[in-house]
């Protein structure tokens, strides 16, 4: 119990390791079929059934459940040659400046090292680490042409767009393989790891180089089936399914002894299906698409931007008990005040707990139903029971059935504290309560007086309404978010509620 109460220090990020990946993945998958002639999942495919199921009657192979109950499970794919993390090309290129070809020391003596390190130990005893600190220890060792260990002669290491590394040894550019980028990379001791801002602990270099792909679970990628009978299939599966031909092929062809330029053709192909499956957007690299020329919509597109997770589905997300609609001026009402059209009242609804005051008159909403103003949409029984008088066979025995206790959840009236916000909320007047005074027509009512906080005009302005469903959130508005209280702007002091021409 007592650490539930801790406050949370802080958040790490790492880098999963090919062994996690493997501890964590409950199938391999090497097919590149999706189903069988019997439209079922093939096993060791992408949509292997110990991956999850998708399909109401099954059950999942991993954990039993149905699609309802199980989480989804990671599979994995064994990459025959390791393919760099598009994501990660900017970190491996300076950990190659700044770390030798040779023996993998960074480029820096060790009384230096040593001395940044007992300066790392007490900027980590008074608090904070500055990024600026690790910056200038990795410029330092990059500057270096010999290794201060080893004595060997450092070459210029270009990186050519995505995810190429050229090594230029006098005047002649040799291209370094995956194979040794990685072995380079593994060579780097922890310590000196520490001294350039990376843990090694969740996120040793070599990592970055790929040896083991994830497979995500098919409720991150669902196929779904047309009216015409077809599948069609994520954009994410399409890639696996590209990934996993490439790596087959090359596989035989290294099982085989093929010739090398064959290999190396195979392993450029194979980092460009891993590389547009991690990010479809890289610059220089011609994006996958689809038969009908649309690029596919991969990890990196489904997290980024506007239309991406974070944006669209976590910083906002679409909110019960709230309208949208045109606002239009009306002088006839308070500045506290906001019309809301009969529709929209009929709508929204106000959670109002039944005591001996307000029984007969909660009794009366329910009566009239959710289609005659003022009415109820439901009721809920003590028990939790919810009640939709939408599909109750006789109001009247509902109504008589109400005691203290039950809630009603009855349209908004007059006098209801409702949240309205115009976009761009730029500052902390963009949201403020209004009291609800039912009207009729269909656009949302506003003093004259109360424009300049929301910044609105009636050129076709739209506005949002939030209904504040607990008691406190009701006194909340009612106290602090008032128009009435919020006269005065806090950025110079003067109101900036009044009459405008």
């Amino acid at each position: 119990m007592s650490s539930s109460l801790e406050t949370v220090a802080g958040i790490k990020f790492g880098i999963l390791s090919p062994e996690m990946i493997r501890k964590m993945s409950v199938a391999e998958i090497q097919n590149p079929d999706t189903y069988d002639e019997d439209g079922m999942p093939i096993p060791t495919g992408v949509m292997d059934p110990r991956l999850g199921t998708l399909e109401p009657g099954q059950r999942c192979k991993t954990c039993g459940n149905t699609y309802l109950g199980c989480p989804g499970h990671f599979g994995h794919i064994e990459l025959p040659v390791p393919v760099i993390h598009v994501g990660f090309v900017k970190y491996i290129h300076n950990l190659l400046r700044a770390t030798c070809r040779a023996c993998g020391r960074l480029l820096l003596s060790d009384d230096v090292i040593e001395k940044y390190r007992e300066k790392l130990e007490k900027l980590r005893q008074s608090g904070k680490v500055p990024l600026e600190f690790y910056y200038r220890i990795l410029q330092k060792a990059i500057a270096a042409s010999v290794c201060p260990h080893c004595n060997e002669k450092q070459y210029k290491i270009e990186l050519e767009k995505p995810t190429t590394f050229i090594e230029v040894v006098n005047s002649e550019r040799r291209r370094l393989t995956t194979h040794v980028v990685r072995a380079r990379l593994e060579r780097i001791k922890d310590e000196d790891l520490e001294l350039i801002g990376i843990d090694p602990r969740v996120a040793r270099p070599e990592w970055m180089v790929l040896t083991v792909l994830p497979v995500p679970p098919v409720y991150v990628r669902p196929s779904i089936t047309l009216e015409s009978g077809f599948r069609s299939e994520d954009d994410l599966t399409h890639k696996l399914v590209d990934i996993l031909r490439v790596a087959q092929r090359l596989r035989e062809n290294i099982n085989a002894g093929s010739p090398s330029p064959v290999i190396a053709e195979l392993a450029d192909l194979l980092q460009y299906h891993v590389t547009t499956y991690l990010n479809n957007e890289v610059p220089g690299v011609a994006p996958a698409t689809h038969r009908s020329g649309r690029p596919l919509k991969t990890l990196a597109q489904r997290l980024k931007g506007k239309e991406g997770r974070f944006r669209l589905n976590l910083s906002g997300k679409r909110v019960d008990f709230s309208a949208r609609t045109v606002i239009s001026p009306d002088p006839n009402i308070g500045i506290n005040e906001v019309g809301v059209p009969i529709e929209i009242a009929m709508q929204l609804t106000v959670p109002e707990k039944v005591t001996e005051w307000n029984i007969e008159r909660l009794r009366q909403y329910v009566r009239n139903g959710p289609d005659n103003y003022p009415g109820a949409k439901y009721v809920i029984r003590p028990d939790g029971k919810r009640i939709r008088l939408k599909f109750a066979q006789d109001l009247e025995e509902v109504a008589a059935a109400i005691e203290p206790g039950f809630i009603v959840e009855r349209h908004l009236i007059d006098g209801d504290i409702v949240l309205f916000n115009r976009q761009p909320s730029l500052h902390r007047m963009s949201i403020m309560a209004h009291r609800v005074k039912v009207l009729p027509y269909k656009t949302f009512r506003l003093n004259l007086c109360v424009c300049t906080p929301y910044n609105a005009d009636f050129d076709g302005d739209e506005m949002n309404l939030h209904v504040p469903q607990s008691e406190e959130a009701q006194t909340e508005a009612r106290i602090l978010l008032i128009v009435q209280n919020n006269i005065l702007s806090p950025r110079y002091g003067a109101p900036i509620i009044g009459a405008i021409r």
